[in-house]
């Protein structure tokens, strides 16, 4: 196998464990949000994409001969777990698990990124494919969440037992897509 190949495995195996990772991060955030249908459908989409794209990733290991790293895979895994356990344990879980599901998109991106990079340099056009949909999914439920943070706030008030707080000043806040 070449450095390249092996590269390209490497970000293929990593690729995985994030997408196990996402779909652990949107399990809490759907089961937070579940009487929020503007949250759960985009997320209850995504979920599904990312179920696909990780089927994909898998295909393409085994392409590659190889297949999913289970320790990158128990580490990802044992991270959401962690994660789901100290949020349900706090009282904050919309907006904690709404930030996570954030941060992990957006880890998702990067590792997408990569992963097609470093296929197309390797020649794997199929490869690159993958990452290249895999991103584009990522991106856009990146939007998605970006134009849900005064949702989540929202959420996260009446968790505490805040009601009748006015909308924010302004209007309805910033709008999505500015991820400063």
């Amino acid at each position: 196998m070449t450095t390249i190949e092996k590269q390209l495995t490497g970000y293929l195996k990593d690729a995985h464990a994030m997408q196990e990772h996402v779909e652990a991060a949107l399990s809490e955030l759907l089961t937070t949000s579940a009487d929020e249908p503007d949250m759960c459908r985009p997320l209850g989409r995504y979920a599904e994409r990312t179920h696909v794209h990780r089927r994909e990733i898998e295909a393409r290991l085994r392409a590659h001969g190889s297949a999913p790293s289970l320790v990158r895979d128990a580490g990802a895994l044992f991270a959401a777990v962690v994660e789901g356990g100290l949020g349900r344990s706090r009282r904050d879980t919309a907006g904690r698990h709404m930030r996570d599901a954030y941060v992990a998109v957006h880890l998702q991106i990067a590792a997408g990124e990569m992963l097609r990079r470093v296929a197309e340099r390797a020649g794997d056009a199929e490869t690159a494919g993958v990452a290249a949909g895999l991103c584009d999914d990522a991106y856009a439920m990146a939007r998605e969440l970006s134009d849900r943070w005064d949702l989540a706030v929202a959420m996260s008030l009446r968790q505490h037992g805040v009601r009748d707080v006015p909308p924010p000043q302004g209007g309805a806040g910033r709008s999505g897509g500015d991820d400063r």
